[in-house]
């Protein structure tokens, strides 16, 4: 029931159930597409198995999807049988409370916290970080991370407390399963109400329910090109980013524990997955610029994001959640031994869906399959351009699982990748891909599943352009609503702190708040590891002056 559990001697591990806990909209269709899989109710024939699925979201109009395919799955077990009461699927849809309402709540924050964590500092400046004619949204519109923050916590500490006895229900369900768990929470990197929210939700559920015994993965999908605009635009995305990464890298999170203690250590026990969209959006919409814009737009929006998320999901669930373990490994996140001791600023991890072919476009059914494998080629050469990592990336090991009919895919194919991909590759040995290959059941469609570790938050395109986004906004009220993670303790990460020369975290009460993290690594303008390598060679380095070298043995 703790970590993953892993035969050294054999190399293989257990089987694992997977369950998922999806914030926002992104995340409700997260959850809908593990349960749209198939592969879920082939696990729980496994009577030590189970499914945990919750889906939190402000307002019902993006459940309804959800709650269809958690009664024909319900429906599905039946038909098998294959006892119900071995899944769980619930789903939340909070109203949107009063002013008034959130104005109590936030009043009480520090209550809350104290019982919460009694290391807890009692600020006695304390204020409610919005203010009191703060305009709510209405169910289905956008929400900044402030306020998505501030419902998060009004459901979880005040009145009948009906997040934190979600939270301990889903805890209860996965409690029961009798094989090892990982828990996938799945959010949008862009959307607010997901953001907002994630950065208290995990935290209670990793450091709190489940006292960080059992992985727990962080997906973020990533916004694209023709995404819908959010509240607070693609300078929100700044605040984000940087608080995921103060998680993530070991020494960032220890200069946020350093002042405000261990409640705030990284909750992410099992990683974090940053999913890109921009080359299914690219492949899919690319056949068709006829139509209505809004409407034709949409659509396209609509079948990238399924495709996204029926790919990320068939991956995960297959062999049992082995696939998905193994891929982790190499990333140091299960626990497993020999993995890497420590990543560093480049904790990030991207799981990029390359897709090259779709049905009827530039190729139709029954040519030749020269023609084909070209446009297949052709796709790839945009890895690197839809990947959202930088010019002259880095990292020591790529993992790839291609799907799409066997008969398709020959040794020009695969060199092409390996071409392709090498660019992101440590020259030589000290590089490594991995490439396995899987049928697709559409003899027409191929994509590959990228994932590649040792990523850096500068290394995306996105936190530059979101970064300068957020240096055009001169309203401080406007940049105070893109935050969530340290708001309840007064500071905003992304800004400077006016007491602290050089520190981060600006005091929005004009106290002394502060992490002892420089302001310039925040801004991604400091002295960064040049690759992974880097990272584990200056961690090892007293450990490697201890080598004993071996009489006569070739170097």
């Amino acid at each position: 029931m703790g970590m993953s559990l892993y035969h050294s001697a054999t190399g293989s591990q257990s089987p694992h159930c997977i369950h998922a806990l999806g914030i926002g909209k992104t995340g409700a269709y997260m959850v809908e597409a593990l349960l749209r899989t198939g592969e879920i109710e082939d696990q729980l024939e496994d009577p030590r198995a189970r499914f945990t699925g919750l889906a939190i979201d402000i307002g019902e109009q993006d459940m309804h999807e959800l709650k269809e395919y958690a009664g024909g799955f319900t429906q599905r077990l039946e038909e098998r049988e294959i006892p119900t009461d071995r899944h769980q699927v619930r789903t939340v849809s909070l109203e949107v409370p009063s002013s008034e309402e959130l104005r109590t709540s936030l009043n009480r924050w520090r209550e809350f916290l104290k019982m919460e964590y009694p290391r807890y500092y009692w600020n006695p400046n304390y204020e409610p970080w919005l203010p009191a004619d703060v305009e709510m949204p209405k169910a289905g519109e956008s929400f900044p991370r402030a306020i998505s923050k501030a419902i998060y916590g009004h459901y979880y500490y005040g009145g009948d407390k009906v997040l934190e006895k979600e939270l301990d229900l889903f805890v209860e369900s996965i409690n029961k399963t009798k094989i090892p768990s990982m828990v996938l929470v799945f959010f949008s990197l862009a959307g607010g109400t997901g953001s907002g929210m994630v950065v208290d939700m995990v935290r209670h559920l990793s450091n709190v329910k489940l006292g960080r015994r059992i992985p727990v993965v962080g997906v973020g999908v990533m916004p694209f090109s023709g995404d819908e605009e959010h509240a607070g635009g693609q300078a929100a995305l700044y605040p984000t980013i940087n608080e995921i990464d103060c998680m993530l890298d070991d020494n960032k999170n220890q200069g946020v524990m350093a002042v405000w203690g261990d409640l705030y250590k990284n909750p992410f026990t099992g990683g974090f997955l940053a999913l890109p969209q921009e080359h299914s959006w690219q492949r899919l919409g690319s056949y068709t610029k006829t139509g209505e814009p809004k409407v034709r737009d949409a659509l396209r929006r609509g079948v990238t994001r399924k495709f996204i998320d029926d790919s990320f999901t068939r991956f995960v669930v297959q062999d049992y959640g082995r696939l998905l373990f193994k891929m982790l490994r190499p990333a140091g996140f299960t626990g497993a031994p020999h993995e890497r001791n420590i990543s560093g600023d480049r904790s990030w991890t991207i799981y990029d869906v390359a897709k090259y072919t779709h049905p009827g476009v530039e190729v139709l059914p029954g040519e030749p399959r020269g023609k084909w494998r070209r446009v297949v080629s052709k796709w790839m050469d945009f890895i690197p351009t839809f990947s959202g990592l930088r010019d002259g990336f880095k990292t020591d090991y790529i993992e790839v699982n291609t799907v799409g009919p066997r008969e398709m895919w020959n040794d020009t194919l695969q060199k092409k990748l390996e071409s392709v991909l090498g660019e992101y590759l440590l020259p030589g040995d000290d590089g490594t891909l991995v490439t396995t290959n899987g049928e697709f059941f559409d003899e027409l469609t191929m994509y590959s599943n990228i994932i590649i570790p040792g990523v850096a938050k500068t290394d995306l395109t996105a936190f530059h352009a979101a970064r300068d986004a957020y240096d055009a906004v001169d309203n401080w009220d406007a940049k105070l609503l893109m935050h969530s993670w340290l708001l309840d303790l007064g500071v905003m990460l992304s800004e400077q702190s006016i007491r602290f020369d050089g520190m981060a975290g600006e005091c929005i009460w004009g106290c002394a708040c502060w992490v002892v993290v420089p302001h310039e690594a925040i801004r991604g303008e400091g002295t960064a590891s040049s690759d992974i390598t880097e990272v584990q060679q200056a961690h090892i380095a007293p450990m490697v002056q201890t080598v004993v070298e071996v009489p006569g043995a070739a170097v």
